[in-house]
């Protein structure tokens, strides 16, 4: 026969468990990216924030790996074009580690892509 435990003792272990879980699950989510997250069905939701709003991965997401999204299309590729976001450069950001990114923010680097834009020349004036 199996003692009986106490009613106090069960709403203690509980929370207890609760908590462990919870740990247990950011521990492993935070050794792995957002590739690996999608891989694991994590990150399949629909985008619900206006382009304006995403991130740069949710951006990368929505355009260029088919993740689902409230808005369309073109709308997402107008931010895509005025970030300057690339392929090369979603590639990078969805293999970064979510660590990585968390100390990134705690430094406060915010990493953008690469520009491609053309500058302008100086003007050259005629005497």
């Amino acid at each position: 026969m199996i003692p009986s435990v106490p009613s106090r003792t069960r709403q203690c272990v509980k929370p207890a468990l609760v908590l462990l879980s919870l740990v247990c699950s950011l521990t492993l989510l935070s050794g792995c990216s957002a590739m690996q997250a999608e891989a694991l069905g994590l990150r399949s939701s629909k985008v619900m924030k206006t382009p304006q709003q995403m991130s740069n991965l949710e951006i990368c997401e929505t355009y260029a790996y088919g993740r689902q999204s409230k808005h369309t299309r073109v709308a997402i590729a107008s931010e895509w074009t005025k970030r300057g976001i690339n392929r090369k450069y979603c590639d990078k950001i969805r293999k970064e580690w979510y660590v990585t990114k968390a100390a990134k923010a705690l430094v406060n680097i915010e990493e953008k892509p690469a520009s491609n834009k053309v500058k302008p020349v100086n003007s050259v004036q005629i005497q």
